[in-house]
C-alpha cells in the first residue's frame, strides 16, 4: 500500500514538472530557449568557424581533459573523439545540444578519413568544408605527445554511480524514519561521506576504458527521536580501497572494505541489560552495472566477509541487485538546472539471513547542473522491508517508511 502511494506521488509529481512549462530532455530536439538571451542579429551573423570555436570553448571548460573536438556546418555540431563512456558521452552531448545556434549533434565513431569519405556521398558542401578545417587537419594529425593519460582528483563524476536504494550507499544524506521496529517510532539517520578519488586512468586495458582508483569513507548513524536520553543509539563507520572501471555502458567496482560499529553511549546507559559485542567486519565485494537505454540502470553485485570479530561472527556470503529507472525528465532553461523524476530498488540476500530477501524501494526527484553527470541534490520516499543495517542489530527484522535527502553523485 505504501508503495502504490510513493509511484502515485512521483507521477503527479512528474505531471507538475511537464506541465509548468520547463522544456523536456535535450534529446527531443526542441529548440534551445537560452537562445533568447542572445540577440537575433548575433546570431544569424555567426559563421560556421566562429561557431567552431564558441562550442569547443565551451567543451573545453568542461570537459579538456577527455578532449573532444568538434566541427560546427550549417548549425550542425560534427563531435569527435567522445570518450569511451555511456554516461560521460551522453552528458557532453547534452550539454552541446543545450548550446544556443546548434540546430543538430552528429557524433563521429569512425576514424576522419572513413567519416569524411562518407560524408561527401551524404553532404558534399559540409564535407569540402570539413576537409579545409584546420580542426580537422589536427584530428588526421599523429597523436600529440602531450596528450592526457591520466587525471589527478577527478571533480566531474564518478566512473560507477552511487546506487540510490542501498541503504549503506556511501552518501552526505538525512532522512526522518517513521515506525522503524528496531530502533523507534521516529528515527533520525543521517550519513556523512563520499568517494575521494585520487587518479583516473584513461583510454586503459582492451576496451580502452576508464579506471578510477581512490578511497570511499562514511559514518552512519541513528537516532531514536522518541527517547532524548538514549538518543544515540548506534554509530558504524566504514572505509574501502575503491578501483572502478568504466566503458561504453558498463560500469564495474571493486572494493577492499571494513566496517565497524559502536553501540551509543547513551543507549548503553539506559539499557544496563544490552549485551554489547564488538562488531569489526573486512570484506570485499565486486559489482557491474548497465545502462539499459537512456532511462533505465540495472546492477548486481556479490561480496564475501573474510575477517570478523569473533565477539560478534557472521555468515561471509552476500548477493545485491537492483535497478534504477529515470524518466518524464525536464529542464529549467532560467536555472540551468536539469529535474529527474526516478524510481530505484535494491534487493539483498545474505548468508547470515538464511538468504531471505532484503528489500529496499526509493521514489523521488533529483536535480543537477549536467544531464547524467555532477553531484546531484535528491529528495526522496524510502519504503525498507528486511533486516536492520545497524550494527548489532543486523540480526533483527526492519520494516520502515522514510523521508530522505542526499547531496552528491
Amino acid at each position: 500500500m505504501l508503495f502504490r502511494s510513493f509511484l502515485v506521488f512521483g507521477l503527479l509529481f512528474a505531471g507538475r514538472l511537464l506541465g509548468s512549462g520547463l522544456d523536456p530532455q535535450c534529446c527531443h530536439g526542441v529548440p534551445r530557449s537560452r537562445s533568447d538571451e542572445i540577440p537575433r542579429n548575433h546570431i544569424a551573423g555567426m559563421c560556421d568557424e566562429y561557431m567552431t570555436g564558441y562550442v569547443q570553448s565551451l567543451i573545453d571548460a568542461h570537459y579538456f581533459e577527455f578532449q573532444v573536438r568538434v566541427i560546427v556546418h550549417d548549425g550542425i555540431v560534427y563531435v569527435f573523439n567522445l570518450p569511451n563512456n555511456a554516461l560521460i558521452g551522453q552528458s557532453i552531448l547534452c550539454f552541446i545540444y543545450d548550446i544556443p545556434c546548434v540546430e543538430g549533434v552528429e557524433q563521429v565513431c569512425d576514424a576522419p578519413e572513413d567519416f569524411l569519405c562518407s560524408l561527401r556521398q551524404a553532404d558534399p558542401d559540409a564535407a569540402c568544408y570539413m576537409e579545409s578545417s584546420k580542426v580537422y587537419e589536427l584530428l588526421c594529425a599523429p597523436p600529440n605527445r602531450c596528450r592526457i593519460s591520466a587525471i589527478w582528483f577527478p571533480q566531474n563524476t564518478l566512473l560507477f554511480q552511487p546506487l540510490i536504494a542501498d541503504p549503506r550507499q556511501v552518501m552526505n544524506a538525512a532522512s526522518l524514519r517513521f515506525n522503524d521496529n528496531v530502533v523507534g517510532k521516529y528515527v533520525g539517520a543521517p550519513s556523512f561521506g563520499d568517494d575521494f578519488i585520487v587518479i583516473r586512468l584513461k583510454d586503459i586495458l582492451w576496451w580502452r576504458g576508464d579506471m578510477d582508483l581512490g578511497v570511499e569513507a562514511g559514518i552512519f548513524a541513528v537516532f531514536d527521536l522518541d527517547h532524548p536520553e538514549a538518543c544515540l543509539v548506534n554509530t558504524d563507520f566504514f572505509i574501502a580501497a575503491l578501483v572502478t572501471y568504466a566503458y561504453e555502458k558498463w560500469s564495474y567496482r571493486f572494493r577492499f572494505w571494513h566496517l565497524s560499529s559502536h553501540i551509543g553511549d547513551e543507549f548503553l546507559l539506559s539499557n544496563p541489560e544490552f549485551d554489547r559485542r564488538n562488531l569489526s567486519d573486512e570484506g570485499a565485494d565486486f559489482f557491474a552495472s548497465y545502462q539499459l537505454g537512456k532511462g533505465v540502470r540495472l546492477y548486481a553485485g556479490i561480496g564475501y566477509i573474510w575477517d570478523r570479530d569473533d565477539e560478534f561472527p557472521e555468515e561471509p556470503l552476500y548477493l545485491e541487485w537492483g535497478t534504477e529507472v529515470r524518466a518524464f525528465g525536464a529542464r529549467d532553461c532560467f536555472n540551468r538546472l536539469y529535474v529527474q523524476p526516478f524510481l530505484a530498488m535494491h534487493f539483498r540476500v545474505w548468508e547470515e539471513h538464511d538468504y531471505d530477501i532484503d528489500q529496499t524501494y526509493a521514489l523521488g526527484v533529483e536535480w543537477s547542473k549536467i544531464q547524467g553527470v555532477g553531484r546531484k541534490f535528491r529528495i526522496y520516499l524510502e519504503y525498507h522491508d528486511g533486516y536492520s543495517k545497524e550494527g548489532q542489530f543486523v540480526r533483527e527484522r526492519s520494516n520502515y517508511f522514510a523521508i530522505k535527502v542526499n547531496f552528491g553523485f
